[in-house]
């Protein structure tokens, strides 16, 4: 099977509201030997405002963000989706993508009313190339090495680990570049520790997660949570009938006859103290798992032994009642999901009937002046709105004269923030972020952001004039 590096760079880091500038992707055959590369950027949506701190890293100048020449967002994600399908199935590999780029690429197919999960579908899944470098740091820690920190805390940050690696990363935060630094630190892998490699590739495949989990009567689940590493010796107990991608599993680490006499609410507060008795895997987000037998020496509950372990989670395995009460107990803490008044935040809400996949497909193959007929007959509510927005950035003219302006104020509303709710960066808070930036220019490109201050109030007057 073939490998997709990919890395996105963008308007900032919330993953719902940003937008992605520049694409870049290196397509390898199985040993990473390179096939071919893709390389795309595009202009700045009207009703997005950049962060200067993202801007301030990615050194993407005013010019870029408006230069006419670029393909619109639009444009840019039609060319994207395009090269992917024709470069799949494949493994689609970032660095800390499953947690950044993965949503950042969902939302841009997401808002261009494109099926948002083409990279765990159709013969496609996905892996993270900082979780097998964490994963490196544990079980072979000769293949890559990490950067010196003042702090105990190991830093995996790729424009530290990819210099620390012989990589040449002087463009680092540029698209191509990383995605370039992840190619060369998985060569690394597959060269100093094929095993490793082998098995984190195996278990970026839903299935091979499940099979591991049901076979493994006991087994060790690593994580890491800023850049502290945690393991635990676990069993499965259960999966969350609402989403088959959560797996739950018992920490051996507490006995389970301690649990047997606690009564429901007693249950939920035990829940919640450390050590804490259960654990979620999920299992499209690349987890690292492994048998008892290479387990890290430092897990919790390695100590007790093989047999005690195994002792404890046949105790688990023997009653369905307890494992039914734990997971139970767990569900009940767990805050539900609270709807989004925000369309940029409904992705999540609900999956696409096959009738609107394929109005959707009929929509990008018409030409412009038959589009706004097909969003009228999208049965889900925010296809037809996305449309809308769409049109509305691609070709307004075809909008009446009431429409573009509703859609023209909601735009200038969204970045001066009049609305409930605000979860986006304003053109406000870039400006004041600027203006920090220039206060203190110690490590600051002092043309660069003075560019972008002058060109966020620019916009910012512009969209004063929209409310009047």
């Amino acid at each position: 099977m073939s490998f997709i590096f990919y890395d996105c760079e963008t308007t900032g880091v919330n993953r719902s509201f940003d937008q992605v500038l520049q694409f870049a992707a290196v397509h390898t055959d199985d040993k990473l030997n390179e096939l071919e590369t893709f390389e795309v950027r595009s202009r700045l949506l009207p009703y997005i405002a950049p962060s200067v701190m993202a801007i301030r890293a990615n050194r993407i100048s005013v010019h870029q963000l408006t230069d006419g020449s670029l393909p619109s967002h639009y444009q840019m994600v039609r060319l994207i989706r395009e090269k992917l399908v024709s470069w799949s199935p494949a493994v689609f590999i970032g660095y800390n993508s499953i947690r950044f780029d993965e949503y950042m690429l969902r939302q841009a197919f997401y808002k261009t009313l494109h099926p948002p999960y083409l990279t765990n579908t159709n013969g496609n899944c996905r892996a993270d190339a900082m979780r097998l470098i964490q994963a490196a740091s544990v079980f072979a820690p000769n293949a890559i090495l990490l950067p010196a920190t003042e702090s105990t805390e190991k830093s995996y940050r790729l424009d530290q680990v990819a210099p620390t690696n012989g990589f040449d990363h002087e463009h680092a935060h540029d698209a191509m570049a990383d995605a370039q630094a992840t190619v060369h630190l998985c060569r690394l892998l597959l060269d100093r520790a094929p095993d490793l490699w082998s098995s984190g590739i195996r278990l970026s495949r839903k299935p091979a997660i499940l099979d591991f989990v049901e076979t493994e009567s006991v087994f060790s689940l690593t994580e890491f949570y800023y850049g502290k590493c945690y393991s635990w010796i676990v069993s499965t107990i259960g999966y969350n009938s609402a989403n088959s991608n959560d797996i739950y599993v018992f920490n051996l680490g507490v006995a389970p006859e301690s649990l047997v006499d606690l009564g429901e609410f007693a249950m939920r507060r035990r829940i919640t103290q450390r050590p804490k008795p259960l654990r979620r895997i999920r299992a499209n987000a690349a987890p690292i798992l492994s048998p008892l037998d290479k387990a890290p020496h430092f897990t919790e509950g390695l100590e007790l032994g093989s047999k005690e372990l195994h002792r404890r989670a046949n105790v688990l395995q023997s009653d369905h009642f307890l494992r039914s009460r734990v997971v139970a107990a767990f569900e009940a803490i767990q805050e539900p999901r609270k709807p989004s008044p925000h369309l940029e935040d409904q992705l999540y809400d609900a999956f696409y009937t096959d009738d609107d996949e394929q109005l959707m497909n009929a929509f990008h193959h018409s030409p412009w002046e038959e589009r706004l007929s097909i969003i009228e007959r999208f049965g889900d509510a925010r296809l037809r709105e996305l449309g809308y927005r769409l049109v509305h950035c691609e070709r307004p003219d075809l909008l009446d004269e009431t429409t573009r302006k509703v859609h023209s104020n909601r735009v200038a509303r969204s970045l001066l923030g009049l609305d409930d709710n605000v979860s986006w960066v304003t053109l406000r808070e870039a400006i004041e972020d600027a203006n920090r930036l220039l206060e203190h220019p110690e490590g600051v490109e002092l043309t660069h952001i003075r560019e972008h201050r002058d060109f966020l109030q620019r916009r910012m007057a512009e969209a004063m004039r929209l409310t009047l």
